[in-house]
């Protein structure tokens, strides 16, 4: 099996080629802008080192969220044009399950966004397994959970630090400048079911801070 991979959610722009369980070409830059100039050119990149033409795969894997609202759309904007134009299907992962696949840890975990406003994308794993759904919480009401698990006291993400700060318990932060990476999401993709593009969501979790002119604040 043969996947292009592509993350445009977060600080970060990425873009890799899966096949037979190993990561082909690889292309992954910190930025907090400029993704939707960026990743086409590093599509190109990355297929030209493997060789492949973009009807040599057999999917495309893109993360749909949480993250900013720019970043999620030209992703998934580029996912679903090139899967369209070839006839591919796609493969929809969220972002959190995606910085997941690169911790390395043995108990129980979450991994925090932050996602302004005292709030965090939030969502805990053991042993490569969802141990509650993304969701955007308070920092008090991630906190609340931790408290409640008993279990998950290690935290990655930029937000891992707002959330152990306001913890009156000890909450290790381990990477706490993970991002995301297409690496890791085509090994995922791999092993999921896939769908037509159109019907792949961005996965959002709250409104855009963003008002239309004339609308309440």
């Amino acid at each position: 099996m043969r996947i292009l991979a592509l993350d445009t959610c977060l600080a970060a722009c990425s873009a890799a080629i899966w096949q037979g369980g190993r990561v082909l070409a690889h292309q992954w830059r910190a930025m907090q802008r400029g993704h939707a100039e960026a990743l086409l050119p590093m599509l190109e990149e990355v297929r030209a080192a493997a060789g492949f033409e973009y009807s040599d795969f057999d999917r495309l894997a893109v993360s749909i969220g949480p993250g900013s609202f720019a970043g999620v759309r030209v992703g998934l904007a580029a996912a679903r044009g090139i899967c369209v134009a070839r006839g591919l299907p796609l493969v929809g992962v969220n972002t959190l399950e995606v910085m997941a696949a690169a911790v390395d840890a043995a108990t129980p975990f979450g991994v925090a966004i932050d996602a302004r406003n005292h709030q965090v994308y939030f969502q805990a794993f053991a042993g490569g397994a969802a141990l509650s759904p993304p969701a955007i919480l308070s920092l008090s009401e991630a906190a609340a959970y931790l408290r409640g698990t008993d279990s998950v006291r290690r935290l990655a993400g930029d937000g891992a630090a707002a959330i152990a700060a306001v913890c009156p318990f000890n909450v290790e932060v381990i990477q706490g400048d993970l991002l995301p990476d297409a690496a890791h999401l085509a090994g995922i993709a791999a092993l999921r079911r896939t769908e037509d593009p159109v019907t792949v969501s961005p996965l959002y979790l709250r409104a855009p801070d963003a008002k239309m002119p004339g609308t309440a604040a």
